[in-house]
């Protein structure tokens, strides 16, 4: 009854984590060296404006592959090409973007520009993995550990977490481009107070909603066996 739950259990964490956490770590690998220098030359490192692209970039590391680890908790489905698209696309655009921030001998060297914009198209494209999640859960997958009723919950869950959390990338997107319409690099500073509420709200929703309902079905699940 349960081989399905089982076998997607058994995989689905290093199918779905290994991969993204070997890019982001590359990824890191290349942010680090950049940030250590723009200490090193800045004479003004937490006002000038370049710090905004650099503490973005990061948090944006940060929250992909923080968003992978907790899927691997509270998602299952079974894999297919998508769950390589999606990680090669976000660490793709996660490469240029990286490269728009190299610095050569000035500050100047990063081209605010160009990343305004690759960070806007970023946003946007990336909102996809997170409708991506929230459409392709799969109740029958937790059945090993849950009741079908907790499982259908669980997953109602799921939908309207990831399902919002789109939605908040999305409209981070959009205020990107109206950066780079309004061509004042300014505005990178709301984004990042955005980018640190969606963390803040997300991971209040986990704590106060899905995370306790998910644990209290599999004591439930473990009640009823024993």
């Amino acid at each position: 009854m349960y081989k399905k739950a089982e076998l997607v259990s058994n995989y689905f964490a290093t199918i779905y984590l290994t991969f993204i956490s070997l890019l982001q770590s590359v990824a890191l690998s290349q942010l680090v060296p950049i940030i250590i220098t723009y200490f090193a030359i800045s004479e003004h490192p937490w006002t000038d404006i370049q710090v905004l692209p650099l503490a973005l970039m990061m948090l944006i590391i940060f929250i992909v592959w923080h968003h992978y680890a907790i899927g691997i908790f509270y998602l299952r489905w079974f894999p297919n090409i998508i769950d390589t698209i999606i990680p090669f696309v976000v660490s793709i655009g996660q490469f240029f973007l990286v490269s728009y921030l190299t610095i050569r001998t000035s500050l100047l060297d990063i081209d605010m520009g160009r990343w305004t914009v690759g960070f806007a198209i970023f946003l946007v494209v990336g909102s996809f993995a997170y409708f991506a999640a929230a459409w392709r859960i799969e109740a029958d997958l937790f059945l090993n550990i849950m009741s079908r009723q907790n499982a259908d919950i669980h997953c109602q869950y799921i939908r309207k977490y990831y399902n919002l959390a789109g939605f908040s990338i999305c409209g981070q997107g959009l205020f990107g481009f109206l950066i780079v319409y309004m061509h004042n690099n300014e505005l990178l500073l709301m984004s990042l107070i955005l980018f640190l509420t969606h963390l803040i709200l997300s991971e209040y929703f986990l704590m106060r909603t899905f995370k306790p309902h998910f644990v209290k079905s599999i004591d439930e699940f473990d009640g009823n066996v024993q």
